[in-house]
């Protein structure tokens, strides 16, 4: 613990008029809060070297063992505590979310005259933006405030002006290129995991050059659309629900999506770890991967998505207006979607056949979209009834449909339209990844 005496701070404000008064008392206060912040930097850069030195600042070095530490000299790379002694300070600005702030950073020497080249845990060498303002920065970066509102709202707060560029480097080197892919043991893998992707627009380096109005030569770029691919972990028994990791492809392909199932499996989501259930929109590029990879386990098909291909397979009688159009359409779903409220395997099948008895003279098309891929759809009541034999009740809404993970997609389409495209793979991978990680 670090403790730094401030003292007594006084603020004296003039009496002026109450709008002068308030500006005039923010600034004495502000200007009081940097100067609170620098010394408490610089104590903790103080309690660092102590550390190092193994001394206060009023020990003599003859009365420290000799003992070799992190730090070195840099003419005779001695690493003998004993050797080194404290050698002044140097003043430094650094940037924090409570504004420009002048701290002392204190130097330490050798006996042979060579400088102890130091590295503080408190503030990095070179380090202009102090940790607080890098990571309030991302913050607003995933909220979708651009970098020119980002860089008026310091200046305003601060009084410093960030250049363009240097949020631009701090933004996408302090944000992860996607969730990392811990290795699942038995107690740790989701017993049921949602697959989904995304589509954003990002900016690709076509490979040739041009100069723009002011000669200067840039790369040519072209706007492609691709997905994120991702997967979202489910604890039927708690309803925890977490996204598990995130990958940008080319495509929602077979290699895509077998690259993508691979790198799941390679980190342990297998059904030797407790894997139960896949659960998937029916895509044909994920289809097949899943034969490739998954084969073994479960896939359920999500009823959202087959509900939704069905009504766009209705053919609505032409004699009806509008609003009696929209009315029987949902009728129709709202009947077909009772299939799969039965209580069991056997009445969902007996609901199913009734269902198209009733309208296979009528909606054939909807129909056959029905029973196309029917049998997973009911998968969800195979993993229910090995889960009661466990004496675990899951819950039928956690197995049936990907709606969670499509819920969690809202926050980052709302992200990707205030973006538009994204001019670099980075900038892409930097707002997925800070999306992301607010639910992981």
């Amino acid at each position: 613990m670090t403790i730094v005496p401030i003292g007594s701070l006084k603020i004296q404000v003039s009496e002026k008029k109450q709008a002068s008064n308030f500006q005039e008392f923010n600034r004495v206060l502000q200007k009081q809060v940097r100067y609170v912040v620098g010394r408490c930097i610089e104590e903790a850069l103080e309690t660092e070297v102590e550390r190092w030195l193994g001394r206060k600042s009023h020990i003599r070095r003859r009365r420290i063992k000799k003992q070799a530490i992190s730090i070195r000299c840099s003419r005779c790379y001695s690493h003998q505590r004993k050797d080194f002694r404290r050698n002044g300070h140097y003043q430094r600005y650094l940037n924090t979310r409570w504004g420009l702030v002048l701290i002392n950073v204190p130097q330490v020497c050798c006996v042979c005259g060579g400088n102890v080249r130091t590295s503080f845990q408190t503030i990095r060498s070179g380090q202009r933006l102090w940790d607080d303002v890098e990571i309030e920065l991302q913050v607003q970066y995933s909220q979708g405030i651009s970098y020119r509102q980002i860089q008026e709202d310091w200046e305003r707060r601060t009084g410093d002006r960030f250049g363009l560029c240097t949020l631009n480097r701090n933004v996408l080197t302090s944000v992860a290129s996607d969730l990392p892919s811990p290795q699942w043991n038995r107690s740790q893998v989701p017993p049921v995991v949602r697959l989904d992707g995304i589509w954003i627009t990002v900016m690709f380096a076509t490979g040739q050059t041009q100069k723009d109005r002011l000669g200067r030569v840039r790369m040519v770029k072209k706007a492609k659309k691709v997905p994120i691919l991702a997967a979202q972990g489910v604890w039927p028994v708690t309803g925890e629900t977490r996204l598990l990791t995130w990958s940008r492809a080319n495509g929602e392909d077979t290699d895509s999506w077998q690259s993508f199932l691979e790198q799941l499996y390679e980190a342990g989501l297998t059904p030797a770890n407790g894997l139960e259930l896949l659960v998937c929109d029916g895509g044909t590029g994920l289809l097949a991967a899943y034969e490739n990879v998954y084969w073994m386990v479960p896939l359920q098909r999500c009823i959202f998505h087959k509900l939704r291909n069905i009504a766009r397979a209705i053919d609505t009688p032409a004699d009806l207006n509008r609003q009696e159009a929209h009315q029987y359409r949902i009728s129709f779903l709202h009947q077909a979607a009772t299939i799969w409220k039965a209580d069991d395997e056997t009445e969902a099948r007996r609901l199913c056949q009734a269902f198209c008895r009733q309208w296979q003279s009528v909606q054939p098309k909807a129909i056959a979209t029905l029973l196309r891929d029917f049998e997973r759809t009911l998968t969800f009541y195979v993993v229910q009834d090995k889960a009661v034999v466990q004496n675990q009740n899951w819950p039928a809404h956690l197995l049936r449909t990907t709606s969670q993970l499509e819920r969690r997609f809202r926050e980052f389409r709302r992200r990707y339209r205030n973006a538009v495209l994204f001019y670099s793979e980075a900038g892409a991978d930097a707002v997925t990844s800070s999306l992301a990680s607010r639910f992981s």
